[in-house]
């Protein structure tokens, strides 16, 4: 039979299940979970006829190292369906059960279930997932191959789908558009066209407003617009119209490095001590990463190959979620990346087999046998653990880099390693620390070497001289501390490029970063002597922290379409923060925070995501006219704290005052002690209104159709007599998500120690040399983590409401609430 015939007969196989049809024949209820099981058995072994006749299917079963062996079964709650896909040695086969040894186990609600999940595109299955009529069972790569393989055979039938949702969303939009208020765009537009001048401008002193502005005579630059800068517009609509393309770079070197030179063992057979480890391979993919500067660009350097926006592959953590995406990820409604097919062949032959079994969930996984806490978790339903990802949502100490370069934090180190008192694995963590920080010199080398190598090429005298002077900035620093504005800004972009190819980006932030520019800014405009020259370098200062900016947000996470609806759609929320109070006690408010204010009225990027704090007592108004200025023209940047408020917070902690003085915001809008403060504030997602499901239906999870819970009494049988009654049991089963998630998290913060400690951001975070430990076993100065709690307006509501009705005006019995509850209020 031709490949085209199976095919259609697959298709025509997956019917609309409600019809109840197969073969031609209805199906009696009673042999229904037969005629189901045979069926399914049927869809398998058409799909292994293809893989194992066709080799333009066949070639997709082997890897770099070898065939991908795999087991995936396939079973309904009822067992009406019970059936394993085997991958072996180049073939597909069938066993009508499960086997013993499957690598992952597919369980769904029903039949009608299982047949959507052939038939949907590869990102609508994981909705499946997400509403729970699909369970996961083990590996989820292995689940995402296979969603990849049937996205082969129904490549067309899935393209025609897409298109169709597709269409049906653009419909949707133009309806959402056309009830609200159309001239919206125009009003945004006008805007950008009326700018205040700051109050005291033409004076010569304007310290009683702002102290710590020094330089600029018109604070508010209200003369500067984006179209002053042609360079910036340039990037600008680069950035919002080229789409983000995945990037496999980071992830080939580092498999590169780990096959040639061993995971779990090193080359003798000996274990590796994961630090060193960690710092060798990194030091690899420093020196062997393509060093680019982007045509016209003031800083140097990329986070990945492409020069606009790229999308980082992290396969160590969940980047093979989206391997069953490979091939419509380009075509996805929300987030759609770019993808090239020799990418997509790198990640699925080369990249993807090898870290399948190697990742933070499988460490878990395979170290204590599946725990409970890991299977919650992977219902999407009570909470999701954030150090499956990354560990990230932090704030690295950049002041000390820019203070020292990385010849001076080297020197800290190597000071450290003349103690007497240290053990081996001290001395490994510092050695490691040193080794990153060498391949971040070799990275400032790297790219000296291009644009030396573009100046020779380059015709335009402007562009020359520019060329020329990133060559001799990348030859000077992070080899020694930067003295100019341009040689700060580009070593910030260096640190942050090895630091996000080192870990994946999840809410890492850069502090204070008005504080850490202002010195060199004043000390650059002090060599100026008239107006002219100086007005002309503070349109160059915006200009290049502009470019700062763009290079910042040069990057996108590598999300599943999964995390697309958990998450918004959100990307990796890197922080900014202006202003405020010095540690000290004094208004830290200076010329880089208008500086600062003014590319994020310019730009409007979703990051750098710019926090701006405010000091009602030291702070002017002046600023926060502009604060308010800026956020009405961006609609929502900056984001404005209360530093009083925060301060109260922080207090809690028992910080030394100038320490939470120094705060910053990390990931959306939580506050971290800058450069010491390893606090994973958003480690864990908790949703708040599962533990009030749960309550209700004495320890069983509607959506899970599971009982995950203690049992705390039945509304049926009359268990509770008071609300204090359910209020507790609510306590109880609150208090029980919280040990279960709070347990994940700290296992996969043993994953982390064991497979991916960070050395360049401990070399980085002050403590983490003091301690000779990596920030991954709290080598920080200080170390938390806290969760995001979701759902706590629709918690109390519901709990008001329960209160209210059923105990004390009595006016609706408990059994009748719940069972309106249970039908969506129907009748």
């Amino acid at each position: 039979m031709k490949t085209q015939n199976i095919q259609k007969l697959m298709s025509a196989l997956l019917i609309t299940p409600e019809k109840d049809f197969f073969f031609g024949q209805r199906i009696k209820s009673r042999g229904k979970s037969l005629v189901f099981n045979s069926m399914s058995h049927v869809l398998l072994q058409l799909m292994a006829v293809l893989f194992n006749r066709r080799s333009k299917f066949n070639q997709y079963l082997k890897g770099s190292d070898g065939w991908i062996n795999f087991k995936i079964g396939f079973q309904t709650d009822t067992e009406s369906i019970r059936q394993t896909a085997v991958f072996f040695n180049g073939k597909m086969s069938v066993i009508p059960k499960i086997a013993e040894d499957v690598d992952v186990i597919l369980r769904f609600t029903d039949e009608k279930a299982l047949l959507e999940m052939l038939q949907v595109t590869p990102n609508e299955m994981l909705g499946l997932i997400l509403k729970n009529r699909m369970i996961l069972d083990g590996n989820l790569a292995y689940l995402q191959l296979f969603n990849y393989y049937v996205s082969l055979l129904m490549g067309g039938k899935h393209r025609k789908m897409t298109a169709k949702a597709h269409k049906t969303d653009i419909t949707e939009r133009k309806k959402c558009y056309d009830q609200h208020n159309p001239g919206l765009s125009k009003e945004m537009a006008a805007r950008r066209l009326y700018h205040m001048t700051a109050p005291g401008t033409g004076q010569t002193q304007n310290q009683e407003t702002d102290p710590g502005v020094v330089c600029l005579p018109d604070p508010y630059l209200s003369a500067l617009d984006l179209n002053d800068f042609p360079r910036l517009q340039k990037f600008h609509d680069d950035y919002f119209n080229i789409k983000p393309e995945i990037c496999a770079e980071r992830a080939e070197l580092l498999t590169r490095w780990f096959r040639e030179n061993g995971f779990e063992k090193d080359n003798s057979g000996k274990e590796w001590m994961p630090e060193l480890r960690q710092a060798m391979a990194f030091q690899f993919l420093m020196e062997n990463k393509k060093p680019i500067i982007r045509t016209n660009d003031l800083i140097a350097g990329t986070t990945t190959t492409n020069d606009t926006i790229g999308v980082i592959v992290y396969p160590d953590a969940q980047g093979t979620l989206v391997w069953g995406e490979l091939g419509s990820i380009d075509n996805r409604i929300l987030n759609p990346y770019a993808i090239s097919e020799e990418t997509a062949k790198k990640l699925h032959n080369d990249i993807f087999p090898f870290w399948a079994k190697r990742n933070f969930r499988e460490w878990v996984r395979t170290h204590y046998n599946y725990p409970h806490c890991q299977r919650i978790e992977e219902r999407w339903v009570a909470y999701f653990v954030w150090k499956s990802v990354g560990i990230s949502h932090t704030i690295p100490d950049f002041k000390s880099l820019l203070e020292k370069g990385a010849p001076g934090i080297i020197e800290d180190i190597i000071r450290q390693l003349e103690k007497k008192d240290l053990n081996k694995k001290q001395i490994i963590s510092l050695e490691s620390m040193r080794i990153t920080l060498e391949g971040l010199n070799a990275y400032a080398r790297n790219l000296s070497k291009t644009a030396a190598l573009q100046a020779r090429s380059e015709t335009g005298l402007k562009r020359k001289k520019e060329l020329l002077r990133l060559s001799s900035i990348c030859a000077r620093i992070p080899v020694q501390p930067p003295e100019t504005l341009d040689e700060a800004a580009n070593l910030l972009n260096i640190a942050w490029v090895a630091l996000n190819l080192e870990n994946a980006n999840t809410g890492f932030s850069f502090g204070r970063l008005d504080q850490l520019l202002q010195p060199y800014f004043v000390a650059d405009m002090e060599k100026l002597t008239t107006a002219a020259e100086k007005e002309k370098y503070t349109r160059y200062a915006v200009e290049l922290v502009g470019s700062l900016f763009l290079r910042f947000s040069d990057h996108l996470p590598l999300s599943p379409d999964i995390g697309n609806y958990l998450f918004g759609g959100a990307s990796s929320t890197q922080a900014l923060t202006l202003g405020g109070m010095t540690p000290d006690g004094r208004d830290a408010v200076n010329d880089m925070t208008y500086i600062m204010l003014k590319c994020a009225e310019m730009l409007g990027l979703r990051d750098v995501n710019v926090n701006a704090r405010f000091h009602p007592d030291v702070n002017s108004s002046r600023y926060l006219k502009r604060l308010c200025e800026v956020n009405i023209i961006t609609a929502g940047t900056p984001s404005m704290h209360n530093d009083k408020a925060v301060f109260e917070a922080l207090k809690q902690h028992d910080y030394p005052i100038e320490d939470f003085r120094d705060w910053s915001a990390t990931g959306c809008v939580e506050p971290t002690i800058s450069g010491k403060h390893m606090g994973h504030t958003g480690s864990i997602l908790f949703n708040m209104v599962a533990a009030l499901e749960m309550t209700l239906n004495n320890g069983s999870h509607p959506l899970m159709n599971w009982e995950p819970g203690p049992k705390t009494g039945s509304i049926e049988n009359n268990d509770f007599k008071s609300f204090d009654d359910f209020f507790n049991a609510y306590a109880i089963q609150t208090e029980y998500l919280i040990r279960q998630a709070a347990e994940f998290n700290n296992l996969l913060a043993e994953a982390h120690v064991a497979y991916r400690p960070t050395p360049l951001l401990s070399a980085m975070m002050t403590g983490s040399i003091e301690k000779a430990i990596d920030v991954t076993q709290g080598g920080a100065r200080y170390n938390t983590s806290g969760t995001s709690n979701i759902g706590l307006a629709d918690v109390t509501d519901s709990l008001m409401v329960i209160r209210q009705l059923v105990f004390e005006e009595k006016s609706a019995s408990f059994i009748r609430l719940k069972a309106a509850v249970d039908g969506n209020f129907e009748n």
